[in-house]
C-alpha cells in the first residue's frame, strides 16, 4: 500500500517528474522489474464496488498474461526482466495485511447484503475472494504454474524475450515483491562486474516504490505506473490498451530535492551531499507512516506534514555534526535533536484545538468536564467533540489555580512530572494550557493504547518502541529484512513530544525465520475467508473452544484517527501471538494431504534463459495448449544466494557512476537556466 497521498503530494510539488509514455519516445532500459501484486489484483477484481461482478479463473490468467506482455512491449528491457510476487511477508507487514483483509471481507459482505435488500438478483457463482491473493492458497499455486508456462512460451516464441534473462520470484519465495527486487539490486551492485550506469525501470502502484528506488542511489532509475486521476473516487482500467502510462524519473526527483534543500547548502558545518540528503528524505517519509508503522499524531500529509518535516530538517541540520540517516543506520543523537524540534508541532496543534475550546467556553460560559475530555479525538483536526447538556459551569478566575491543582491531583498521581521542564514561570492561562496538553496526551495513551496508567516507564517504552521501528524500517529498505518476527505492537504511534531520551539506545534484532504459508494465512485471514485454508484449520477460526478463536472477531471497530477515507481507518483487531498461533496449528498438520503440505513450503526463484536447442515439448497447465518447441532453460536459485554480507554492501552512489552523462530519454534540469522558489506555506 505504501504511504497514502505521498505520490500525489510528490507529483504536484515536483510537476515535471511524471512523463506520459509515448511510443518511440521511451528511453532505453537495461533492467525492468514488475511488482506483480498490483497486476494480479487489477486483473482479478477491477471493481470492488460492484457485487454483481464475476470472473473466471481462465480469464484472470489470460488478463495477467496480456498485461505483462504489454508492459514488456512498452519498455523492451535489454538485459533483465524480473517478475516479483509477494511471498510470505515479515510479521511487521502482516498486521497491515490482516487489517486490510478483515476490512475487505466485511465490505464485500455488506455490498452483497445491500444489493439483496434492494431486490437485486446476484449471480449464482461465488464471487472472487481477493483474499486468495496470499501465499499458500490454491489460487496462488495455480497462478505460479501458469506464470512458469507463460515465461517459457514468451522466451520460445518472442525474439525480444529471448534476448533477456527472465527471473520469476513467485509466492513460494519469502518476502514482499518490491523488497525481493531491492534484494536483487543490492546483490547485483555488490558484484565486481556490475555496470554502475545500469538503467532501471520498476513497475508498481505503491508510493513507497519512490523511496525504495531513491535509496538504491542508482543514477538512472524510473518508475512505470498507470495514470492516476486524483479525486473522490478512482476507477481502474482493466485493459492496458485503455490506460495511460507514466514514467516517474527518480533522477529528476534527486535534482528537485537538491533545490528543495538548497537554502542550507552554505550553512552546513559539513559538505552538502545530495545523496545523503536523499537518505534523510527517505527517513522523513517514514514519519508520515507506512506499511509497518502507524503515522505520528499530527503528521498527516493532507495537513502539511511534509512541509513541516522539511522546514524542521532545514532548521536542525545546520546545528548537527552530520546527517541523520547514515545509509540505513540511524544516528540516534542527531535524530533525537531533530525530533525535539519537530515536537513543537504537538503543542502548536493542541493550542489550535485549545483555542476552539476557549471559543466554545466564551460562547457558552461553560467548559468541558473530565468525562468529555475523553471523547474528543486527540489527533483529529476537528474541534473538541462535546455534549452541551453535560457541560458544567466554568470556574471563576480566582479559582483557576485551585482547579489546576485539583486536576493535577486527580489525573497526574501516576505521572512523574519534572517541574523545571514542564512548568516554567508562566501566566495562569499558559499554565492551564500546559496542564490541558499533558492531560490531552494522557487521555490518548489511555483511550487509544489502553494503558490503565500513564507512567514515565510507559512513555519511555513508547519512545523506545517507535525508534526501534524506524531503525527496522531503515534496515529493511537499505540492507534487507533485519527480523522476520519483529512487529510494531500498537495500532497507534506515540506523540512526537514523548519520543525522547533514546540517544543511547542499543538496537538489535533477531533475524528469525519467515512464517510458512499456512501460518501466514491463519495470521492474516478473517474467518469469512477460511475456505482458502485447508479444512483441518477451519475450526481454529470459528470454533468457540479454539485457543485462538479470539483472533478472528466477526464484528470489529475501525478508527479514522484523523484521516478522511474509510480505507485509511485503523482496523481495531487483536495482534496475533506467534507462539499461540503455532501451538494451535501443530495438531492439524498430520491431517494435511501431500499436495497441501507442498503448498505450505518455501521455494526457489526461477531464472530463465533462451537456449538455441529445442528442449522438447513443455506441457501446459489448465486452459492453454502445450509449447511444441521449448527453448527456455530453467534454473532454480534460492533467495539466500542473494544475501549480501554487510561489509560487502555498496552504499550510496557508486564512485564510477557517470552521473553527469546525458542518457537519451532521461530528463535533467542541469542545463537549464531557472530560478527556484519555495512556495509552500506552513
Amino acid at each position: 500500500m505504501g504511504v497514502p497521498k505521498f505520490f500525489r503530494y510528490t507529483s504536484e510539488r515536483y510537476p515535471c517528474l511524471n512523463e506520459l509514455v509515448k511510443q518511440y519516445q521511451i528511453p532505453d532500459f537495461d533492467n525492468m522489474y514488475l511488482d506483480m501484486n498490483g497486476i494480479i489484483h487489477n486483473c482479478s477484481h477491477p471493481d470492488d464496488s460492484n457485487p454483481h461482478f464475476r470472473i473466471t479463473e481462465e480469464k484472470i490468467f489470460q488478463d495477467i498474461f496480456h498485461y505483462i506482455s504489454m508492459l514488456f512491449q512498452i519498455i523492451k528491457p535489454k538485459k533483465l526482466f524480473f517478475m516479483a510476487i509477494d511471498g510470505v511477508a515479515p510479521r511487521a507487514k502482516m498486521n497491515q495485511q490482516r487489517g486490510r483483509r478483515f476490512r475487505s471481507a466485511r465490505e464485500a459482505e455488506k455490498l452483497e447484503e445491500d444489493a439483496k435488500e434492494k431486490g437485486e438478483v446476484l449471480p449464482t457463482e461465488k464471487r472472487f475472494d481477493s483474499n486468495c491473493i496470499t501465499p499458500g492458497t490454491v489460487f496462488m499455486a495455480r497462478l505460479h504454474e501458469q506464470l512458469k508456462y507463460f515465461v517459457k512460451k514468451q522466451i520460445s516464441e518472442d525474439p525480444l524475450w529471448a534476448k533477456v534473462k527472465v527471473i520469476l520470484s513467485g509466492h513460494e519465495t519469502p518476502g514482499e515483491g518490491e523488497h525481493k527486487i531491492m534484494d536483487y539490486i543490492r546483490w547485483a551492485r555488490s558484484q565486481p562486474d556490475y555496470d554502475p550506469n545500469t538503467r532501471h525501470c520498476l513497475y508498481g502502484l505503491d508510493a513507497d516504490l519512490i523511496m525504495l528506488g531513491m535509496c538504491t542511489h542508482e543514477p538512472h532509475f524510473a518508475l512505470l505506473r498507470e495514470e492516476v486521476k486524483f479525486g473522490k473516487t478512482t476507477q481502474r482500467a482493466t485493459s492496458p490498451e485503455e490506460t495511460n502510462f507514466y514514467l516517474l524519473h527518480l533522477s529528476l526527483l534527486r535534482e528537485y530535492l537538491t533545490q528543495e534543500f538548497i537554502d542550507i547548502k552554505d550553512n552546513l558545518p559539513f559538505k552538502f551531499d545530495i545523496e545523503k540528503i536523499v537518505d534523510d528524505w527517505v527517513l522523513m517519509g517514514f514519519l508520515v507512516g507506512n506499511d509497518f508503522i502507524p503515522n505520528l499524531p499530527n503528521m498527516h500529509i493532507n495537513n502539511d506534514a511534509l512541509p513541516i518535516l522539511y522546514k524542521t530538517y532545514m532548521t536542525v541540520l545546520p546545528t548537527l555534526d552530520g546527517y541523520i540517516n547514515e545509509a540505513g543506520d540511524l544516528n540516534l543523537p542527531r535524530f533525537e535533536l531533530f525530533m525535539q524540534e519537530l515536537a513543537k508541532i504537538d503543542k502548536e496543534k493542541f493550542q489550535d484545538t485549545y483555542a476552539d475550546l476557549k471559543f466554545f467556553e466564551a460562547k457558552t460560559g461553560r467548559r468541558p468536564n473530565e468525562n468529555e475530555r475523553k471523547v474528543y479525538k486527540p489527533n483529529n483536526d476537528d474541534t473538541f467533540n462535546v455534549n452541551i447538556d453535560d457541560i458544567k459551569a466554568n470556574k471563576p478566575d480566582d479559582e483557576l489555580q485551585a482547579l489546576i491543582k485539583a486536576t493535577e491531583d486527580m489525573y497526574m498521581d501516576d505521572m512523574d512530572i519534572n517541574s523545571d521542564e514542564e512548568y516554567e514561570e508562566t501566566s495562569d492561562e499558559e499554565a492551564n494550557i500546559e496542564m490541558e496538553f499533558i492531560l490531552h496526551k494522557k487521555d490518548y495513551y489511555m483511550n487509544k493504547l489502553d494503558y490503565p496508567k500513564v507512567t514515565d516507564e510507559v512513555l519511555a517504552d513508547q519512545a523506545e518502541g517507535y525508534v526501534r521501528a524506524i531503525q527496522w524500517n531503515l534496515w529493511y529498505y537499505y540492507k534487507g529484512c533485519p527480523s522476520w518476527c519483529w512487529y510494531y505492537p500498537h495500532h497507534y504511534a506515540p506523540y512526537i513530544s514523548d519520543i525522547k531520551g533514546f540517544k543511547d539506545l542499543k538496537i538489535e534484532f533477531e533475524l528469525g525465520e519467515p512464517f510458512k504459508p499456512f501460518e501466514q494465512l491463519l495470521a492474516v485471514l478473517p474467518a469469512a475467508s477460511k475456505h482458502l485454508l485447508p479444512t483441518p484449520f477451519h475450526d481454529l477460526m470459528t470454533d468457540e473452544d479454539s485457543p485462538i478463536v479470539h483472533y478472528y472477531p466477526v464484528h470489529f471497530e475501525t478508527d479514522l484517527n484523523g484521516k478522511r477515507n474509510d480505507w485509511e481507518a485503523v482496523v481495531l483487531i487483536p495482534f496475533i501471538d506467534e507462539a499461540n498461533l503455532l501451538s494451535a496449528m501443530a495438531p492439524c498438520y498430520q491431517r494435511l494431504t501431500e499436495e497441501e503440505l507442498k503448498r505450505n513450503s518455501h521455494g526457489p526463484m526461477l531464472i530463465y534463459n533462451w537456449s538455441p536447442a529445442n528442449l522438447g515439448v513443455a506441457f501446459a497447465p489448465a486452459y492453454f495448449p502445450p509449447i511444441t518447441e521449448n527453448h527456455a532453460i530453467e534454473l532454480l536459485v534460492w533467495r539466500s544466494k542473494l544475501d549480501v554480507p554487510e561489509d560487502q554492501l555498496k552504499r550510496g552512489m557508486l564512485p564510477n557512476a557517470k552521473r553527469d552523462l546525458l542518457y537519451p530519454g532521461f530528463p535533467t534540469m542541469r542545463h537549464l537556466k531557472y530560478l527556484c522558489r519555495h512556495l509552500f506555506m506552513i
